[in-house]
């Protein structure tokens, strides 16, 4: 049902999409190029993975018969970068337009074809990828997951103040006090990170539980992650409609993978005991998952036995393993790729509501995202996974 965070792509029509820009800020220079020496700038995202950002540019210059940007120093490695897109319009000037990234260059890939002139194709990392600093071995006993991503936020923050000591990091407060209530029940009894930076252990773990991790950037030099539940990471709810705002749109629906129950075998250490638990689709009901029933495929009673290969120390840390491996397969079950107009807003985590697709029309979540300007103007690619139908 359509509400006040339910908004249709076309909120942006009191914009001009005619008219698509973007802002590349390297250092303190902004505007770093001629206008007409860009030949496309993308922008990606996932929700696995770091975003990034790429911008190929002419690197020719006819008049002076040089290499116009390669051979200087303007895009080196190591630079801090920010990019900005969106649109021009009602009054909107540059430095109005959503910001994507801030991060920095990492990548340099000039290009001399046998035709045409030459290119340079620069990348640019999300800041997250600075984290991977020093690898660490802790052993977390009977703490919540927030209480261990309090601690490794803390511990990246220790790392990264070594080389950078003006950078904060803190842990949303909001996220702390939010993630409380839903944790007090079920405690790792027992977590081992072995010899792993923290930030990929922090990120690992958070997929698993069915959390996400993200970061945004408060101010200069501040940044707040983020570690909660994906359900609430998602954002406002767009509309994208068949003929309306949708480019193109194909999902998959794979029943290949698909199983009726985990069983989650380990043992416990201090009862010295085989712990065997097992999560079925009734486990799932709460959990923003399609069940192939609803989309009028009868569900064949297949069993999946999991053997981990590392300690279960507990029946409710076995049973919860089992629920999220069940998830995880549950998600997977109906994905898309889709094209829409650019919408800067449209990012990983982000609900969107697909009309005009029959059975494939409901609620998805967006996956990951490309934007892209270039000679056809502003789009964006996204893949997306299937939550449930419409009505």
């Amino acid at each position: 049902m359509d509400g006040p965070n339910v908004l249709p792509v076309d909120v942006y029509r009191n914009q001009d999409f005619y008219v698509p820009a973007f802002v590349v800020k390297v250092g303190e220079k902004q505007d770093i190029t001629e206008a007409n020496d860009v030949l496309s700038i993308t922008y990606s995202d996932s929700l696995t993975e770091i975003d990034s950002f790429d911008m190929t540019v002419s690197n020719w210059d006819p008049d002076n018969r040089t290499f116009k940007y390669s051979d200087k120093s303007i895009f080196n490695p190591w630079k801090n970068v920010e990019l900005r897109m969106g649109y021009l319009g009602n009054g909107k000037n540059k430095n109005e337009l959503q910001r994507m990234l801030t991060g920095e260059i990492t990548t340099l890939s000039p290009n001399f074809p046998a035709s045409g002139g030459p290119t340079l194709t620069v990348r640019g990392l999300n800041l997250f990828h600075r984290f991977r600093l020093e690898q660490e071995t802790h052993a977390f006993l009977n703490q919540t997951d927030t209480e261990i991503a309090e601690f490794l936020v803390k511990r990246i923050a220790e790392q990264i103040h070594k080389t950078s000591p003006g950078m904060n990091l803190e842990l949303d407060r909001n996220d702390i006090k939010a993630n409380k209530p839903r944790e007090r029940e079920l405690k790792p009894s027992y977590l081992l990170m072995n010899n792993q930076y923290p930030i990929v252990f922090l990120m690992e773990r958070a997929r698993r539980i069915g959390y996400e991790l993200t970061m945004t950037y408060q101010e200069k030099n501040r940044v707040t992650f983020h570690f909660r539940p994906s359900s609430e990471v998602l954002r406002r709810t767009y509309i994208l409609e068949w003929g309306v705002s949708l480019i193109s749109f194909q999902p998959t629906f794979r029943t290949a993978d698909q199983v009726s129950k985990v069983t989650v075998r380990g043992w416990d250490p201090k009862k010295k005991k085989p712990i065997v638990k097992t999560a079925t689709r009734a486990d799932l009901k709460d959990q923003k998952v399609v069940d192939p029933n609803m989309l009028g495929v009868n569900d064949p009673q297949v069993a999946q036995e999991v053997t981990v290969d590392r300690p279960i120390a507990s029946e409710k840390e076995a049973k919860k393993y089992a629920i999220d491996i069940l998830r995880q397969k549950a998600t997977e079950l109906i994905t898309a790729k889709g094209k829409t107009i650019g919408v800067p807003d449209l990012r990983a985590g982000v609900k969107v509501q697909i009309k005009g697709f029959g059975r494939f029309s409901g609620t998805y979540v967006i996956t990951d995202t490309t934007h892209t300007i270039g000679d056809g103007g502003y789009t964006t690619d996204f893949g997306a996974r299937m939550e449930g139908s419409l009505g």
